[in-house]
């Protein structure tokens, strides 16, 4: 990594917190992100006995807003059924090639609102791709910088996140797919069920001011039943993702 590409690498909003915990930085799409707290093996085997928190801020982030906003999306991914409000699907990139799996997840948010959220690598081709099939009934914009992400995944993650979310994380009634909007921390938060090789998991969209209180609250949350903050490698060798980003 040149010392230009270094200087001009986007930080997320909880690179502060990353340097607090003594965090090792990897350079990926143009971020730099925190790689590991510690060895790569110890945070392997915490997600795997509780759980582990992580910065998805570079997960690219576009919303697309309109009357007819679910349906467009939904046609523009060439989805099977209709987009519902509340699920989230992963489907085919509309970018991606015979030999490529590269896929995108879609969030049905308000019957005028869904959310695509795309690998950070890909996020400009798909926006491009998605915009061009728009017929007018929705529009779209990036928030890939205006948002924080973070990642819970694990067997005690639901501990954690129910110290601080207002929302009723039970399997049943909050299924993998399912995405709802409610306060995190007292903060207006989006969360998506997403689980990861098995492992149950969720991500949290806030703003990014509210980004780096998110983080730390969750961190608090984490406390006294072994979740705590991990890096994107432990992440790549749960998930077999290559990409730096799991989901």
């Amino acid at each position: 990594m040149d010392s230009m590409t270094t200087a001009i690498a986007k930080l997320t909003a909880m690179h502060g917190s990353h340097q607090e915990l003594g965090a090792e930085f990897i350079f990926r799409d143009g971020w730099k992100l925190p790689g590991r707290y510690s060895p790569v093996d110890e945070e392997t085997a915490m997600v795997k006995d509780a759980g582990g928190i992580f910065d998805i801020s570079p997960i690219g982030k576009l919303s697309f807003q309109g009357a007819k906003a679910l349906e467009e999306i939904a046609r523009a991914l060439s989805l099977p059924e209709p987009l519902a409000v509340g699920r989230s699907v992963k489907c085919a990139s509309p970018t991606a090639s015979e030999d490529s799996r590269e896929s995108v997840t879609v969030a049905g948010l308000t019957y005028d609102e869904a959310m695509v959220f795309t690998s950070p690598g890909a996020r400009e081709s798909v926006a491009e791709a998605l915009e061009e099939q728009l017929s007018g009934r929705a529009h779209m914009i990036d928030l890939t910088s205006a948002w924080a992400g973070i990642g819970v995944i694990g067997p005690r993650a639901t501990e954690a996140l129910a110290r601080i979310v207002d929302l009723d994380l039970d399997p049943e009634r909050f299924p993998d797919g399912a995405c709802a909007q409610a306060k995190g921390a007292e903060v207006h938060t989006l969360i998506i069920r997403g689980d990861v090789s098995g492992e149950w998991g969720c991500q949290l969209y806030v703003t990014r001011d509210y980004g780096e209180y998110m983080w730390e609250s969750l961190i608090h949350g984490g406390r006294g039943v072994g979740v705590g903050p991990v890096g994107i490698e432990a992440f790549e060798r749960i998930s077999g993702d290559s990409s730096g980003i799991p989901w």
